[in-house]
């Protein structure tokens, strides 16, 4: 994840309620042709100016040594940024950017818990906002957590809110949600399945009350096995974030198709074995050494790489209907999350960059193109 290993952000509440139901305007109802795949790209908004910030590791900006990965769009997380981003995002096909959402740490409230979240209602103030949707994750890795019930009902009204934004996300006009880890909330929730269960449904009373109506609530799982049980029962759906190969450290990276290959299996396992719908990712990269993570590290897909991992998400989920996320007929809804827009220091990068220009922008759009 991208914050070390995201205060509530300002009242919406004036927004009217009659613009809950226009906010899938743009947003393809019935899945089977090439345009109306949904298009998700995970966005961290952890690059701001102040210190310490992201950009520096040890105290020494790391953008002199990796000068590609400077994104072309804004370094920082600002209003001017975002709107530049969404214009990017949308001329390609990218239909919604999945944002981080961060709780308070375990110890309290965070220096930088504004600038953490800001994402969020930067594209709420958009004027460009009405070109694609957004939707939340709630990022539950420690030490971000929600200990008590009266945190977790707050946190669910405040998402609630972000539901009434036209531009959230809805499926069959249900918003959609993720929590980040599945097992990382089972583990906040004493691991009582039971627990997890009572959370989430408290979740959906919280919004049927704030007046959102039906939510569909995910959670992230990884790609190695396929999640099954009362743990994940309680979600409508289940994802994936970003997995690495479990190869040694080693000074030299890896080769991409190992990364492709891991959530190409992940594709096809919970096709076949899943007892929960699953919505297949892509990862775009990963490479953590600006931040001297000793993880493994994959080298960057080129044009030709990053196209045919486009292509097998595609593929994949036209052999198999009963991925994505499921709608009220019974059928699925085509999606796919990639990661991820600005994982900069990560590796993981759909945003134009000074290294990659535009070049997976301009592959989503011959993939996926609207």
């Amino acid at each position: 994840m991208s914050f070390l290993t995201q205060s509530p952000l300002g009242s919406i509440g004036a927004i009217a309620a009659g613009l809950l139901l226009s906010s899938c305007a743009g947003i393809p109802e019935k899945p089977g042709s090439q345009d109306q795949y949904l298009v998700g790209v995970y966005y961290f908004a952890g690059w701001w100016r102040e210190q310490p910030n992201k950009w520096t590791t040890g105290g020494i900006d790391w953008r002199a040594e990796y000068p590609g990965r400077v994104p072309l769009l804004g370094e920082y997380n600002e209003q001017e940024t975002m709107d530049r981003e969404i214009i990017a995002a949308s001329d390609h096909g990218v239909d919604f950017f999945q944002i981080l959402w961060y709780s308070e740490t375990d110890t309290g409230r965070y220096e930088f818990q504004d600038r953490l979240n800001g994402a969020v209602e930067q594209f709420m103030k958009s004027p460009n906002n009405v070109r694609m949707s957004f939707t939340v994750e709630f990022v539950n890795h420690p030490p971000f957590i929600l200990k008590t019930g009266a945190q977790w009902d707050a946190a669910c009204r405040q998402w609630c809110g972000y539901m009434k934004h036209p531009r959230y996300l809805r499926v069959d006009g249900r918003p959609v949600f993720k929590i980040h880890g599945a097992h990382h909330f089972y583990n906040q929730c004493d691991q009582d399945a039971a627990a997890v269960a009572s959370r989430i449904s408290r979740f959906r009373e919280i919004a049927r009350q704030e007046g959102v109506g039906e939510i569909l609530i995910s959670s992230g799982v990884g790609a190695e096995g396929v999640a099954t049980g009362p743990i994940v029962a309680p979600y409508d759906f289940l994802t994936i974030y970003n997995w690495i190969p479990p190869h040694p450290p080693r000074a030299e990276p890896y080769p991409f198709k190992d990364m492709l290959d891991m959530a190409r299996n992940s594709w096809a396992e919970y096709a076949r074995k899943g007892d929960r719908p699953f919505v297949p990712y892509v990862p775009s990269g990963w490479d953590p050494r600006p931040w001297k993570d000793p993880r493994p590290s994959f080298v960057l897909p080129d044009r030709e790489q990053w196209r045919e991992a486009l292509t097998s998400i595609q593929r994949t989920l036209d052999e198999f209907p009963q991925l994505g996320v499921p709608r009220q007929d019974g059928s699925r809804q085509q999606m796919l999350l990639i990661y991820a827009w600005n994982e900069f220091g990560e590796g993981g990068m759909v945003a134009p960059t000074r290294g990659e220009g535009y070049m997976k922008l301009e592959a989503i759009k011959e993939v996926f193109g609207k």
